[in-house]
């Protein structure tokens, strides 16, 4: 099956599960049944919840067009918060995001470093995209860096060259990132050459949202690093317009759909190949 992104997935389920063999199907019900458990809990907690196995669960994500869990559960989460009577809605775990389409995220990342000038300073946001890209960054040149995500900090010091700063803030312990009025604080009066944006057009929580806006508002060139994840269901709360983004690097096809908008808004669009390399020949 194939994925269809403009369908609710939890409608998809409940469609699909009396067709699903009888372990599938005990998962899709537990999904249904008790989603917010099923998306808080580890695979191995859901597996012995209903006598399955992690290979039978990555296969029931997989029915639906998911690459495994993390990113199922992401969706699952967005049609969990438009479905009737919704009691709230349920943050999809910090560690799925991150988990998400890992390989692409890297590619994207080793790509955007090669985007900011020379003497650029960096303002860096959180999340697994920008994880990657401080990772990543060159040792040269030297470079001027703050970030409210405490992971990104830690990856840009990796090379012992860079000068990184934290905005402040309230941490928050699950995504190892700053929030609060603080960071908007620190960042009232600074300027800075280019923002690294790693949440995409929207975000799940509203405060991370305003914290990503002031950040875009400091910069003179708003750089977005996107998967696909990232255009298949918009998110909550919404953290800028086409029109404030100067560059997107994404994994996309370069024909894919969601692109013409962008370009036609002045988005200077860089698509990243997500193929395996191949290996390298002996002479």
């Amino acid at each position: 099956m194939t994925q269809a992104p403009d369908q609710d997935l939890m409608t998809r389920v409940r469609a699909t599960a009396p067709g699903m063999a009888p372990k599938l199907r005990a998962i899709a019900e537990f999904s249904l049944r008790d989603t917010e458990r099923f998306i808080r809990n580890t695979s191995r907690e859901i597996c012995a919840e209903i006598g399955s196995s992690e290979p039978t669960l990555v296969r029931f994500c997989r029915a639906f067009g998911y690459s495994g869990l993390s990113d199922f559960r992401i969706d699952l989460a967005l049609s969990l918060a438009r479905q009737p009577r919704a009691h709230g809605f349920v943050e999809p775990l910090p560690r799925d995001r991150r988990l998400a389409n890992l390989d692409a995220k890297r590619r994207i990342a080793e790509h955007a470093v090669t985007l900011p000038g020379p003497h650029d300073t960096l303002l860096i946001d959180n999340g697994s995209s920008a994880e990657f890209f401080a990772a990543v960054l060159p040792p040269e040149p030297k470079r001027t860096i703050m970030t409210n995500g405490l992971v990104v900090a830690q990856n840009a010091m990796e090379r012992g060259r860079h000068s990184v700063w934290l905005t402040g803030g309230r941490i928050r312990p699950q995504a190892l990132s700053l929030t609060g009025r603080q960071v908007e604080t620190a960042l009232a009066e600074m300027r800075f050459g280019t923002v690294e944006e790693g949440l995409g057009f929207s975000t799940f929580r509203e405060d991370e949202a305003h914290v990503t806006r002031t950040m875009v508002e400091a910069a003179a060139r708003v750089i977005v690093l996107a998967d696909r994840t990232r255009f298949r269901q918009s998110a909550l709360h919404r953290i800028c317009g086409f029109s404030e983004i100067d560059d997107l690097v994404t994994d996309l096809p370069p024909d894919h759909p969601a692109l013409p908008g962008l370009r036609a808004s002045g988005v200077r669009v860089e698509t990243v190949s997500t193929a395996p390399r191949k290996p390298r020949e002996d002479t």
